[in-house]
């Protein structure tokens, strides 16, 4: 019995430092973000992201009115874990892939390495002391120029040079935790594994 509570013991604490360790992706727990983004051509988008446990969960909802009668257009994802779940509605079908996080609160990460991210300075931005950051982002024919301004991890603003955008931030709302339904999968929809593309 002794052998045993000792043994849970252990795993409680390896638990503890382990997670202890893992470096958070923001610097509040829980919060749910929105923010629009205007392109060259003065179209909009909306997004939507809540988040819990520092950023281990997260889901983001991005909505764009397509005009002309073709109404909304959605893209949906949860990240859990080491996975994204990206939603097709349409066909309640779900595709997962590995998940590629870029943490603004660590600048030293191999993703911001590759993005080549840079400190440029602070600046503050609707009374928010922000971090000034930009990122080379390697598109399929060239690469962009990023400009972000970071609050506690979280892009609050950003700019990008080609194709010409500009976000910014609607609110913040900090809670304790969101429901872990937020951050759930439904039942009756399909999960598909993302087949990696094959080698030449």
């Amino acid at each position: 019995m002794k052998k045993t509570i000792a043994t849970l013991l252990m795993l409680l604490l390896a638990a503890s430092l382990a997670f202890s360790q893992t470096p958070h992706k923001y610097g509040i727990k829980c919060a749910v973000v929105k923010t629009v983004t205007e392109n060259r051509g003065g179209v909009k988008s909306y997004n939507t992201l809540w988040f819990d446990d520092y950023g281990a969960k997260e889901k983001n909802l991005t909505t764009m009115d397509m005009g002309a009668g073709m109404g909304v257009a959605e893209w949906k994802s949860v990240s859990v874990g080491d996975k994204t779940y990206n939603f097709d509605d349409s066909r309640k079908k779900v595709t997962t892939m590995d998940r590629i996080d870029l943490n603004y609160l660590d600048t030293e990460n191999a993703v911001a390495k590759a993005r080549k991210m840079t400190v440029l300075g602070n600046e503050t931005v609707g009374g928010r002391p922000c971090v000034k950051i930009q990122e080379k982002v390697k598109q399929l024919l060239h690469t962009a120029t990023v400009t972000s301004w970071v609050w506690q991890g979280i892009p609050i603003k950003y700019d990008i040079d080609n194709p010409e955008s500009h976000t910014t931030l609607i609110e913040i709302v900090q809670q304790k935790s969101l429901p872990a339904s937020t951050f759930e999968i439904p039942a009756d929809y399909t999960i598909q594994e993302q087949k990696a593309p094959k080698k030449k």
